[in-house]
């Protein structure tokens, strides 16, 4: 035993420390090693998932602004064919109602004309009373009451009478 070392000691805290890692490496870092690679792979499928539907997410986008664009070009043209439509509309509601206003224009003549005429018959006949009644007092001598007076007891009558 030189410089008073104990080889057999030294072998045996070997020995020992060899058993205490293999000891520890045994309970200690296989698990966690085990551990790590599980969790290692399960992120890695998270990942690949992830890119997957980060794949399906971008499709589906592009196909959804496809439709989207589909759509907005099919309201612009449902759009300009309302505003077709209601031009159209317009426009024949206008000629009804042109028409309609020449029918009731026409008919207005026709009663103001009808008005016109029983009105100028109206005065004919007044103006033939008034100048019998005028040629009768001059020719029987009625003539000495005013001729205010007589016009006014002649309207009186003839309102009386409703005419």
């Amino acid at each position: 035993m030189p410089l008073g070392i104990d080889f057999t000691q030294v072998l045996l805290h070997l020995f020992n420390t060899v058993i205490l890692f293999a000891g520890l490496y045994i309970l200690l870092y296989a698990p966690v090693k085990k551990f790590m690679d599980a969790r290692e792979e399960k992120y890695k499928k998270r990942e690949t998932e992830t890119e997957e539907n980060l794949k399906k997410s971008e499709e589906l986008k592009s196909e959804y602004d496809e439709r989207l664009k589909k759509a907005e070009s099919e309201i612009a043209m449902m759009h300009r064919e309302a505003a077709e439509q209601i031009a159209e509309d317009r426009r024949r509601a206008e000629d009804r109602a042109r028409e309609e206003a020449r029918h009731i224009i026409d008919a207005a003549r026709k009663e103001g004309q009808r008005e016109r005429e029983q009105i100028v018959s109206g005065a004919k006949e007044d103006i033939s009373n008034m100048i019998e009644e005028a040629t009768r007092k001059v020719v029987f001598g009625e003539g000495d009451k005013d001729p205010y007076v007589d016009f006014v007891e002649d309207e009186e009558r003839s309102a009386a009478n409703g005419k």
